[in-house]
């Protein structure tokens, strides 16, 4: 929390409740710092002393790893789960390289740090393509795979989004103002959460403050994508278990690319949720949870 909002009752009252529901899933805020020197700040919980894989989260452009605790809760009564914030996003220092590829290696050393010889991985759109660059380069490390609408997936269709920023209009995932919150909500969920005016505010206040910087990481993604593998050719013939999520009525990400992203997969499974937008996560993290831990158990991990 920044110096000025610690004097504003909203924005205590926002960062209660993102305690609040930190602590019902069982997550603790914890920061590590990287062999490069950056710290990277995470949230980490589940089962103590279990012996099993965990679990590592990675957000979306523009989002953090407070997007992953409602999604952790049901996950953690079984697993550990580790939800960073990204160099660059959130609490993390915003230094270095912020390209897809560079992030998918500080994910790897930030496994490295915890001493995580293997985990699963999941990524929420541009997160789900840094987890797509990890398979691709450390397939050994990972016991399975879960992209929600992954970015770079060629798909069958363009999306709204896609189709508009091609027309020349703007990015519709960052705000500046409460009342461009509140669209972005709109636009990235099928059903987005009731908030309350005051706490937009504060909300708006935190987006506008990384605004500059979500549009200059969202303009090296851009570049990567056009001019690098597509999410398919990254994948294509990964043996690792692989669950492919997203929502039927996605504006950002067209679910036709689940089907893309499929066809090259030997072990993927697709779950396309109906009435669900950009982000499952947040929308329904029940359902969302539990189509994850059927997957897991229908192959043993």
């Amino acid at each position: 929390m920044g110096f000025f909002a610690r004097f504003d009752p909203v924005a205590r009252a926002v960062e209660r409740a993102r305690r609040a529901l930190r602590e019902a899933a069982g997550l603790a805020r914890r920061s590590v710092t990287l062999p490069d020197g950056r710290a990277v700040v995470m949230l980490d919980g589940g089962p103590a002393g279990d012996a099993r894989a965990p679990l590592v989260m990675v957000h979306g452009i523009g989002a953090s790893k407070d997007h992953w605790p409602r999604l952790a809760r049901p996950l953690a009564a079984r697993l550990r789960v580790i939800a960073p914030d990204l160099p660059g996003f959130g609490e993390s220092d915003a230094e270095g390289d912020f390209s897809m590829a560079a992030q998918a290696e500080a994910v790897v050393a930030l496994a490295d740090t915890l001493g995580l010889e293997t985990f699963h991985l999941a990524g929420s759109s541009m997160g789900g393509r840094i987890a797509a660059e990890v398979a691709h380069r450390h397939p050994e490390r990972l016991r399975s795979l879960w992209l929600l609408a992954p970015a770079g997936a060629q798909g069958e269709r363009p999306s709204e989004m896609i189709e508009n920023l091609l027309a020349g209009q703007g990015i519709p995932l960052f705000s500046r103002t409460a009342a461009e919150y509140a669209a972005t909500l709109r636009y990235t969920m099928s059903r987005p959460p009731d908030i309350p005016r005051p706490a937009l505010r504060v909300l708006a206040a935190e987006s506008a403050a990384h605004y500059d910087l979500n549009h200059a990481i969202f303009a090296t993604m851009s570049q990567e994508l056009a001019t690098g593998p597509t999410t398919e050719t990254l994948l294509d013939g990964l043996a690792v278990p692989t669950l492919i999520t997203w929502g039927a009525d996605d504006r950002v990400l067209h679910p036709s690319g689940a089907t893309t992203l499929a066809a090259g997969l030997p072990d993927a499974t697709v779950e396309v949720m109906p009435d669900t937008g950009h982000l499952p996560l947040l929308e329904d993290p029940e359902t969302t949870a539990a189509a994850y831990l059927a997957f897991l158990d229908a192959r043993g991990l």
